[in-house]
C-alpha cells in the first residue's frame, strides 16, 4: 500500500512529508480506528462509528462534530481525504483522536488499498501459534484497546518467521484470534469461533458473517474454547476483519486446508458490502 500525499489534521490538509506530531500530541493520543473505502463506499461505516462512540465514552470524551447525525461529519472528512489524495478505487483510512487542552483533535491518514473489492486471497496463508505472550480475558479484550499491544508484540515476532499470520492464545492456552482478525474453523456445516469470554477480539464484521452463515445453512458456535488440536482437525480455516475481508488459511504445521465453503462465504460477503 502507498501512503496518501496529504493528511487531514483538524480540517486542514498537510503534505504527508511535512506532517509532524509534537511530544504533547503523542502523549494525548486516545486511539485510532481504521476504515476502508471501496471506491466511494465505506463498508462497515455505521459499525465503525459505534465503535468510535464507545471508545470516546470509555475515555470520558465526546466529539459530536464527527459522531452526531449518523456520523455525517466523519463521512464528509473521509470523502474530502479520498478526493484530495485521488484514491478513488480503494483506500484504508486511519482516524486518530487526541485529547489536547480539554478538546478533541483528530487526524486522518490514507493509504491506497488493493484489490479494490473484497476478494478472497488466491494464495492461502500459512499460520503458526504465538504463545510467548498470552492474552488474558478482560473487560476490553474484545476491543482493539485491549488487543493491540498483543498484536504489536506478535507482529514483531512474525518478522522472524516463515509464516504469514500468527494465532494468539489466552492464559489457558486456548486460541483467541489472529492478528487484527477473528478466526473461524470450518468442518462440514459447522463453524467455530472464539468468544469474548475466552478473551477474543470481536471484529465488527461478525454480524455480517453470522447472517451469511445462516443463509448458507451453516451452524456457528463459540461455546467451547478453541484448542490447537481443533485447528489441526478443521477442514477449512479463515481469518476475517472489516478492512482486509476474508483470508483463507492454507497451512498449519504439516496440514493443508481446503477453501470450498470459504469461497461461498467470501462471494456473498463481497457482494453484500458493495451492493
Amino acid at each position: 500500500m502507498s501512503k496518501g500525499k496529504y493528511i487531514l489534521a483538524n480540517g486542514t490538509f498537510i503534505p504527508s512529508d511535512e506532517y509532524r506530531i509534537s511530544l504533547q500530541e503523542s502523549g494525548a493520543l486516545l486511539f485510532s480506528e481504521k476504515i476502508r473505502a471501496v471506491r466511494t463506499n465505506f463498508p462497515f461505516f455505521a459499525e465503525t462509528l459505534e465503535i468510535i462512540k464507545l471508545k470516546l465514552f470509555l475515555f470520558n470524551q465526546s466529539f459530536p462534530e464527527f459522531t452526531d447525525k449518523g456520523g455525517t461529519g466523519l463521512k464528509r472528512q473521509l470523502e474530502r481525504t479520498l478526493t484530495k489524495n485521488k484514491l478513488f478505487l480503494g483506500a484504508v483510512f486511519s482516524v486518530s483522536f487526541y485529547s489536547l487542552n480539554e478538546k478533541i483533535q483528530y487526524s486522518i491518514e490514507s493509504e491506497k488499498f488493493e484489490p479494490t473489492d473484497f476478494e478472497l486471497n488466491e494464495k492461502g496463508l500459512f499460520v503458526d501459534i504465538f504463545d510467548k505472550i498470552k492474552k488474558p480475558s478482560s473487560s476490553i479484550s474484545n476491543l482493539t484497546l485491549g488487543s493491540e499491544i498483543y498484536w504489536n508484540i506478535a507482529r514483531n515476532h512474525l518478522k522472524s518467521t516463515t509464516v504469514d499470520q500468527l494465532l494468539l492464545v489466552n492464559t489457558e492456552d486456548h486460541i483467541t484470534e489472529a492478528l487484527e482478525s477473528n478466526l473461524y474453523l470450518i468442518s462440514g456445516e459447522h463453524i467455530r469461533g472464539a468468544s469474548c469470554e475466552h478473551g477474543a477480539f470481536l471484529d465488527i464484521s461478525q454480524p455480517v458473517l453470522f447472517d451469511i452463515f445462516s443463509k448458507l445453512h451453516l451452524r456457528y458456535s463459540d461455546n467451547e474454547a478453541i484448542t490447537i488440536q481443533d485447528v489441526r482437525s478443521a477442514e477449512e480455516i479463515m481469518v476475517v476483519n472489516a478492512v482486509e475481508g476474508i483470508r483463507w488459511i492454507v497451512g498449519f504445521e504439516g496440514k493443508r486446508f481446503f477453501n470450498q465453503t470459504i469461497r461461498r462465504i467470501s462471494d456473498i460477503f463481497g457482494r453484500s458490502l458493495i451492493s
